[in-house]
């Protein structure tokens, strides 16, 4: 074949034209928008939901949704890298039993001819052609309720990542909140309202119009109207620090 031939070839194939690459790229931008923005608002709403708090009144923009997604997505890769680096040897046996599946699986059940075997070939042609039709309805049938198995399981992925990483996150959060404000390495903060100190806390998220803490007093997440509310730092010196005269 000459050179033209297999450039004339090469162009005629779908998949190798720019308007189909283009088209392809765009799609998996697209879903993998929809996927991050899915993985941060579930992540989002299991984080407040940890604090008993009401994830309706701090909604975020879409760019916020999309990094906070990006951020859980990378922090479960982490996590399950983690788990993986931790148990090499169970990854091995389950390695060893999937060779296994994959050499019975390829195996040819009537030998290397591809024949059908001896025991189908023995009866008579109605029943040969009876027991195929059967074999293919049964396939056929089954297809249906796989499909619709993996693409619910494809569709819960996403939800599932990010319900982790934001019942996670929050989790780690917790151990340092329940520290208390001197113990904690997280700054904590002190809320007034006319002067008055009214809470003292960690921040868990904001919104123009409210402010969530994890309340250093009382221990729990609370929500406060943000009218006439003065939110200070109550960052402690460290030793290294020092305080300033």
């Amino acid at each position: 074949m000459s050179q033209t031939e297999e450039i004339s070839q090469t162009r005629r194939l779908p998949f190798l034209n720019w308007p189909t690459a283009l088209s392809l790229f765009t799609a998996l931008v697209a879903a993998g928008t929809v996927t991050l923005h899915l993985i941060g608002d579930v992540s989002h709403r299991q984080y407040l939901k940890h604090w008993g708090i009401d994830a309706g009144l701090f909604t975020k923009t879409a760019d916020w949704i999309l990094i906070n997604g990006y951020y859980g997505v990378v922090d479960r890769f982490v996590a399950i890298l983690t788990a993986m680096l931790g148990n090499l040897h169970w990854l091995a046996v389950a390695a060893a039993i999937l060779g296994v599946y994959v050499f019975i699986l390829l195996s040819p059940a009537s030998g290397a001819s591809g024949e059908a075997p001896a025991w189908l070939l023995r009866q008579p042609e109605w029943r040969r052609r009876l027991i195929r039709q059967m074999l293919l309805t049964a396939m056929f049938v089954s297809v249906v309720p796989c499909a619709l198995f993996l693409l619910t399981a494809f569709m819960a992925v996403p939800a599932a990542l990010g319900e982790i990483a934001g019942k996670s996150a929050a989790e780690n959060e917790a151990s340092e909140y329940r520290k208390g404000c001197q113990a904690s390495r997280i700054s904590c903060v002190e809320l007034k309202r006319e002067g008055e100190v009214i809470a003292t806390g960690f921040v868990l998220d904001s919104s123009p119009s409210h402010i969530a803490i994890f309340d250093a007093q009382v221990q729990r997440g609370r929500v406060l109207a943000l009218d006439n509310l003065e939110v200070m730092s109550k960052r402690t010196p460290t030793p290294k620090e020092g305080v300033a005269p």
